[in-house]
């Protein structure tokens, strides 16, 4: 008879085991599918957007995120012809705190301007709080430049980003300084100010918009200012991995006079999660 108990609760034990290891399993696979839920649910398209139009925000995209932008320019002033221009841009995180942005347009001043940009997460999530990071940049303002025609205008800059978000508002601030490649010594001071209030779970609204001041170099601008800047509200709509967002105001960039011009952009675009 003991024997037979012992049999027993040996042919027992394995089986309890197993069972225990099966539901450890089992558990284990539910809480990282319920993680993997939580996080996807916790992207949010207005987040994986590092820049809408002016300003950049200082946790770029999530990692492992792709996105694409497309948007039209259009600059109307007193004494000048219009313009209308546009272009789009790539990004993608390839790993954590890392976010890659290449641009390409024809910008205010008829010239045809790509970009390629970094933006580095150093502190914060993005998600609420504050989130510091910085940006490195290399533009190129035109080609067939000088007297010539063989000349490439190209800028570098590099700068301070901060995020604040907390209770449905965000602020962006930047802080950048460029210095142009060229023979002048071309040295430039620009500020970066984006707030907006989210409506609901499908809009934002606020004001976007940056200024810009010439340290060095020739201290005048084609508008006959050492200065310029470009500035409007901003509604930024969106539906699942998709945005859209309207941002026009006052500007004196792209002029050719001391007027004031007025500017509006257009942009559609959406991300991978």
């Amino acid at each position: 008879m003991k024997f037979r108990f012992a049999l027993l609760g040996s042919l027992a034990f394995p089986a309890t085991a197993a069972a225990q290891a099966t539901a450890s399993s089992v558990s284990t696979d539910d809480s990282a599918s319920a993680a993997m839920a939580d996080a996807t649910r916790d992207r949010d398209v207005r987040r994986e957007v590092p820049i809408v139009a002016y300003t950049y925000g200082a946790a770029g995209s999530s990692a492992k995120t792709i996105g694409v932008q497309a948007y039209g320019l259009g600059l109307a002033a007193r004494g000048q012809d219009g313009v209308v221009g546009g272009g789009g841009a790539v990004w993608g995180s390839p790993f954590d705190r890392l976010t890659i942005i290449v641009d390409g347009q024809r910008n205010l001043a008829r010239d045809f301007s790509p970009s390629a940009a970094a933006v580095v997460r150093l502190y914060g999530d993005g998600r609420r709080g504050i989130t510091l990071g910085a940006l490195g940049k290399l533009k190129i303002d035109g080609f067939g430049k000088g007297p010539g025609g063989d000349e490439v205008e190209s800028e570098i800059e590099i700068g301070g980003l901060m995020s604040l978000a907390a209770a449905g508002w965000h602020l962006d601030a930047n802080a950048i300084a460029g210095r142009g490649l060229g023979d002048e010594g071309e040295m430039d001071g620009e500020g970066r100010l984006r707030l907006g209030r989210d409506i609901g779970s499908w809009a934002r609204l606020g004001i976007d918009g940056q200024m810009r001041v010439r340290m060095a170099g020739p201290l005048t601008l084609a508008n006959g200012r050492s200065w310029d800047f470009a500035a409007g509200p901003q509604f930024l709509a969106y539906a699942s991995n998709f945005f859209g967002a309207v941002t026009a105001g006052p500007t004196t960039m792209g002029l050719m006079s001391e007027n004031v011009g007025w500017t509006a952009m257009l942009s559609v675009g959406g991300t991978t999660f």
